[in-house]
């Protein structure tokens, strides 16, 4: 199987290339072609980088993912977010591939009640990002309709193996622990939390999955700072400090019951830290 991977300097797209390079071909479309403006000449370049290598499988993990940043530059936000997925849906389809999307659990964010909120949910996406992915879901499966979009939650990792990192829950914990400070943690925000390499492990079962939009990722009924005690037990971490934030209440929280029909499993957003803490040893410690 030939893949083609977007994003591969990224938290997740450098560690999903990593992985299935070990069973695939795999090439990393540069990142020069993916800013800014498609133009007509920049998307002549994608087609014919396209039809040379014949990819089974496009996977899209670029994206500005960042959602402050999304919220205060909406109109890059919708080139890179919106535009750039469609017509990458348009063109792997010429080609007769496979599209993956990587969407977002952003989209559930103007649901009301607790969840778990399940794909065909009503949705009305409460900040630019979310609304932006769930705009990029419509257009990608009118593109294709066999492509896949996975609305993924926030996942973690430990900085390690070269591969690049981002602020996330578990290393808000540690470092906190290291600073000997009290962590404040939310307690009015509700979602699933998940560990990369269950998300990246998946993939293979992704590709055989009929087109369409699947929740993918940890289920969680908890809040984070709830997770975050769990966390805190699993780590040995007792004596952190971490401190409930109340506020207006929001879920995330996805019901999977459709990707676990196709064969797709991962651990809960509490247990799934287990995982991480056999892989990086520090259940050793």
């Amino acid at each position: 199987m030939k893949i083609l991977i977007t994003g591969a300097t990224g938290f997740l797209g450098a560690r999903a290339q990593n992985y299935l390079r070990q069973k695939y071909e795999v090439t990393a479309l540069p990142s020069s072609l993916l800013r800014g403006v498609l133009t007509a000449e920049r998307v002549r370049q994608l087609e014919t980088i396209f039809t040379a290598n014949a990819p089974d499988i496009v996977l899209h993990t670029a994206a500005i993912s960042d959602t402050n940043y999304a919220q205060q530059h909406p109109e890059e936000s919708y080139l890179t977010n919106v535009l750039l997925p469609q017509t990458l849906a348009q063109i792997t389809a010429g080609v007769g591939g496979k599209f993956v999307f990587c969407s977002s659990d952003q989209v559930y964010g103007g649901c009301e009640g607790l969840g778990p909120f399940m794909e065909l949910d009503p949705l009305a996406p409460a900040n630019v990002y979310g609304q932006h992915k769930l705009e990029a879901e419509t257009l990608v499966t009118e593109s294709s309709p066999e492509a896949v979009s996975l609305r993924l939650t926030w996942m973690y990792d430990l900085p390690g193996y070269q591969y690049p990192t981002r602020s996330n829950l578990l290393i808000k914990l540690l470092m906190a622990a290291m600073k000997r400070e009290p962590l404040k943690l939310s307690a009015s925000d509700y979602r699933g939390v998940t560990y990369v390499w269950q998300v990246i492990e998946n993939l293979p079962r992704v590709f055989a999955m009929p087109g369409g939009v699947y929740n993918y990722g940890s289920e969680s009924t908890a809040n984070t700072w709830e997770i975050a005690q769990a966390w805190r037990s699993e780590l040995n971490l007792n004596d952190l400090e971490i401190l409930p934030v109340t506020g207006k209440q929001r879920s995330l929280c996805m019901d999977c019951g459709k990707s676990k029909a196709e064969g797709i499993r991962f651990e809960d957003s509490v247990l799934g830290i287990r995982r991480c803490v056999r892989d990086y040893g520090l259940d050793k410690l």
